[in-house]
This record gives C-alpha cells, structure tokens and sequence, in this order.
C-alpha cells in the first residue's frame, strides 16, 4: 500500500506515498483530533456511491484507482484508494475536506485504533466547540470591541 495511516498523540497523520502521491496531487493530511468526528470501515462500492462525482484535482480509473480531492465546499473529501474491496472513512469537521477515504492494508484495525485514540483524547482533553473559536459576529448583539 502506498497510503500509511498512523495515528499520533495529537491527531491522524494520512501520507501518501509513490504513485499514490503523483495521482492524488497531494503529499498527505495531518488532522487534530478535535476536527475527527468518528471513523467507519465500508464497502468500496459503497463509499463511492455517497461522493462526489467530481475530481479537483483529482485521478481515477474505474475499478482500478480514485486517488486525490473529489467534490468542492462542504462535501469535499481526500481520497486514495486502490482494489481493496474495504476502506477506511474518516469523518470530519470544518475544511477542507469533511471525509477522507484510505485503502490501508487492515482496515478494521486501522479504524479500531483510530477510534481507541479518538476516545482517549477526549477523556483527556477539554472539547471546545469551532464556533468558540470564532470572533463575534457583528449581527449578533455582541459588540466585537466589547462596547455596548
């Protein structure tokens, strides 16, 4: 396999390798955890038929290869994906993408660590939710310089 999916202290580091780098124009994807919203192992066919049907940028060969970004604003996803009849979904929050799909050599135990590490860090770290991360809006009653 020319996808490695290794999972950190921090996140879920995706690197893509050889050919499989060339054909999804893209080195890889370091993901905190705070954006992974869970993981689930599916069927080829079935993760195919819930994405997009455009390539940007992008390469596939029906059957054979689906490799780099599919889709644009909130249902864009990173794929690499070879033969493998299984593949690993990793759900996101926020952009750029809000799914990545791998083809790695055992996917339940890829998804069995992923989401082990997913719970720990969320015993072990406090959840913000995004929109705390975000200035005020101005239409919200909220002055932005604090002034009322």
């Amino acid at each position: 396999m020319a996808t490695v999916l290794d999972v950190t202290t921090t996140g879920l580091r995706v690197r893509f390798t050889g050919s499989d780098r060339l054909a999804a124009c893209c080195a890889g994807l370091d993901v905190p955890f705070e954006r992974i919203v869970g993981s689930r192992v599916m069927t080829r066919d079935d993760a195919v038929a819930s994405s997009p049907r455009l390539p940007c940028p992008g390469s596939w060969w029906p059957g054979t290869l689906r490799a780099g970004s599919w889709g644009v604003g909130e249902r864009r996803q990173l794929w690499s994906v070879r033969r493998g009849a299984y593949v690993v979904v990793v759900y996101l929050s926020g952009r750029p993408f809000h799914r990545v799909v791998v083809d790695v050599a055992d996917p339940y135990q890829s998804h069995r660590r992923l989401e082990a590490a997913l719970l720990h860090s969320k015993k072990t770290s406090p959840r913000r939710a995004l929109r705390d991360r975000l200035p005020p809006r101005l239409d919200d009653g909220v002055d932005p310089t604090g002034r009322r």
